[in-house]
């Protein structure tokens, strides 16, 4: 059976009253600034705090200091998650349900969709995008800064070169994949690593942003997905490591933790850190053969089993009153929507059917309790897949 744990939405001031939240030293009632931060495959196991033997300082950091979120769930592959987190709907009504969306394929995210800085710019906030967007190009209207985004720096595709930023499908066919709004942006054809260039993108919209004013950053790093490449001093920790995919996973992956770092620092540096929430996610499990690790869960990328859709996740916020602590309830990546939406103090409106639920409560009391079942996926109207807590 399907069943439904529903929780009540409940605005940011209310949280307030209610203890959930403290405002730090920013002004009772005012707006949070939302960074969310979505790894790529990264694997269940790849993170310091779950054993890894790969070093994630900041993350281990962020997330000891935060809330960890040790049931969390995604699609197992790329465009489903993203669709599911921009929209908080099940794959299975957007259509995007069966893989991702291909290079040459006329697919897009459905544009009758309300999304997550649509609904967010409606409450004042400046909304930015950068890194892999993967959820279809083929109209100008499937781009990002038309579905909400007021700025975007990264790819549309799935996958590319780290440093030239093509893609390449088959010999001779290739095209360059680094966009700035809707534009190819070829003044960025300079050989930059994509997570440091993200990252100076990052740093560039903070610095010339009014701290004062609410901001949601959707920061989508290309890491750790293949192709494996990453800058020769990052391989420096790791030559222990006999396989060599895992060896230059492991050396993306420490890059991506300095990223991280880098963005905490901005918020700081810039004055927006005391009054933002931090959420760390990767989009699917880990992939063994290009490296990703997600022992002890079963499968990988790509597949139904706990390896393909449970996930790192963790909250970061000053804001937070349990910080240190670890969530153990039934959390989903379209959970986000309205969490967020909440959060920002807007309205979800009673016409738009979500599949997600605002979480903000199980996340910020931990002994909250809450018993839901998720749907992962249908295929000719049977349930492929599904997880109940």
């Amino acid at each position: 059976m399907l069943a439904a744990g529903v929780l009540a939405g409940f605005s940011a001031l209310s949280l307030l009253a209610y203890g959930y939240l403290s405002w730090g030293g920013a002004e009772p009632g005012s707006q949070p600034h939302l960074v969310f931060i979505l790894a790529d495959d990264q694997g269940f196991r790849d993170v310091g705090y779950h054993g890894s033997e790969i070093r994630t300082p900041a993350l281990d950091r962020l997330a000891a200091e935060g809330v960890k979120l040790e049931n969390y769930y995604v699609q197992p592959m790329c465009t489903p998650s993203r669709s599911q987190l921009i929209t908080g709907k099940y794959q299975i009504h957007t259509g995007l349900q069966h893989s991702i969306i291909r290079p040459t394929q006329p697919n897009c995210l459905p544009l009758d969709n309300m999304t997550l800085p649509q609904k967010l710019k409606e409450v004042g906030y400046s909304t930015h995008m950068v890194g892999k967007w993967h959820l279809g190009f083929y109209r100008k209207e499937c781009m990002p800064t038309q579905r909400g985004f007021d700025s975007f720096f990264g790819s549309l595709l799935g996958s590319g070169d780290y440093y030239t930023h093509y893609k390449c499908d088959s010999p001779g066919i290739c095209g360059y994949d680094l966009y700035e709004n809707d534009n190819a942006a070829w003044d960025h054809d300079n050989g930059i690593y994509s997570t440091q260039m993200y990252t100076q993108k990052v740093q560039q919209i903070l610095q010339s942003h009014n701290p004062k004013k609410p901001i949601f950053l959707y920061i989508a790093y290309q890491a750790v997905h293949s192709p494996l490449q990453a800058p020769g001093k990052y391989f420096e920790n790791y030559r222990s490591i006999n396989n060599i995919n895992r060896r230059r996973y492991a050396a993306m992956l420490a890059c991506l933790d300095e990223a991280v770092h880098n963005v905490t620092l901005a918020l700081k540096r810039y004055g927006y850190y005391d009054n933002s929430i931090i959420i760390y996610s990767s989009d699917n499990g880990g992939q063994p053969m290009a490296g990703g690790s997600n022992w002890p869960l079963r499968g990988s990328k790509g597949t139904y089993w706990e390896g393909g859709i449970r996930a790192v996740g963790f909250v970061h916020s000053p804001l937070l009153k349990n910080k240190g602590s670890v969530c153990k309830e039934l959390v989903h990546i379209t959970d986000w929507f309205p969490t967020l939406i909440t959060l920002a103090e807007g309205r979800i409106d009673e016409d738009i059917q979500l599949d997600g639920y605002d979480i903000w409560e199980t996340i910020s009391e931990a002994t909250f309790q809450i018993t839901m079942e998720m749907t992962l996926n249908f295929s000719n109207s049977i349930v492929e897949a599904h997880i109940m807590e």
